[in-house]
């Protein structure tokens, strides 16, 4: 009797073009890297790749066939781009970096249009589902013991209110990352005009909403970066302001320190697994300042590569070996 052949773990990695990646640092490259190590099969195109002709969802994409140690952009051997069905692969993991925009959307859309009804699509991490209806900067809001005060409006009246009770917020626009168009507001009478005239930029007119929040002063001290899989933490670390400012950016040169959960940030922990697990979310980078929840990435969660370095483990095979098997929340 023939014994049926054993389909091969295909990964397709959908990202940011290219030549817009920071390849030896890219935490997409590195889970790319332990995955071949482990001997899946892995494909890599970025999300403007991806098409509809005829009614079908169509996308070219590279295989990886090595990846270097080093991970230079000369590290990778991949074969020329061919012609795929989303269902050839088993696993799509959609790692384009916000913003979460049109151009961020509708690709992931008609990916999920090429895998619905089929009996045994490719699973897509994350879930489209929740991308499609959260924003990362809110998501955590039913989390309201960790969740900061806030504020989300596109009116000047009530963003000026709960700016004046607050005295200090920080400005977040809801669909970016990395800190862009974050800003510090500081609300007193003779600040009121410029913080009016940062708020009609940033809500292009006062026609789109933004987020305020608190100020946590603990943001001095930095902020930890909780990193989950399938809801149970694996690794943390502290990620340090930029000298003289209060935001946080990596690639603009915070550091990236070793670091423990305080007891507060330990409570949190249960609170946000839980959450996890109940929106079937696989990898996520959720970040606290004095305990409270001040972002949550789960588009892209990164730094995967930098905090391997400071805790000396293999986070990368621990990720993979687990996304090798669908989730069972």
């Amino acid at each position: 009797m023939k014994t049926r052949a054993k389909i091969p773990f295909r990964i397709l990695w959908v990202t940011d073009p290219w030549d817009r990646m920071d390849q030896p640092r890219d935490t997409s490259l590195r889970l790319a890297e332990e995955s071949l190590n482990l001997g899946h099969e892995n494909y890599w195109c970025n999300g403007r790749s991806v098409c509809l002709i005829e009614g079908q969802t169509k996308l070219q994409a590279q295989r990886i066939l090595k990846i270097e140690p080093a991970r230079t952009r000369e590290s990778f051997l991949r074969e020329p781009a061919q012609s795929y069905s989303p269902d050839f692969f088993s696993s799509i993991q959609y790692r384009t970096d916000p913003p979460v925009d049109l151009a961020y959307l509708h690709p992931l859309q008609l990916l999920v249009l090429g895998i619905q009804g089929k009996k045994r699509g490719p699973e897509i991490v994350n879930p489209p589902e929740v991308i499609f209806a959260q924003s990362e900067k809110l998501f955590a809001l039913p989390l309201k013991s960790i969740f900061p005060k806030s504020c989300v409006s596109s009116q000047w009246d009530t963003l000026r209110d709960f700016g004046r009770i607050q005295g200090k917020t920080v400005l977040k626009p809801l669909h970016q990352a990395q800190s862009k168009g974050v800003s510090l507001l500081e609300w007193a009478p003779e600040t009121e005009g410029a913080c009016q005239l940062i708020l009609e930029r940033a809500t292009s007119g006062f026609t789109c909403p933004v987020l305020l929040q608190e100020y946590l002063a603990g943001i001095s001290e930095g902020e930890q970066r909780l990193w989950f899989l399938d809801g149970t933490l694996i690794a943390v670390a502290r990620k340090l302001p930029l000298e003289g400012d209060f935001r946080v950016n990596i690639d603009r040169g915070s550091g990236l320190v070793a670091t423990k959960l305080n007891p507060r940030e330990k409570k949190a922990v249960p609170l946000l697994s839980k959450f996890l697990k109940t929106h079937k979310i696989r990898l996520a980078a959720i970040d606290l300042i004095e305990g409270f929840v001040t972002d949550f990435n789960f588009t892209s969660p990164g730094l995967i590569t930098q905090m391997e370095k400071i805790t000396g483990e293999n986070l990368a095979r621990k990720i993979m070996q687990r996304l090798e098997k669908r989730a069972h929340f």
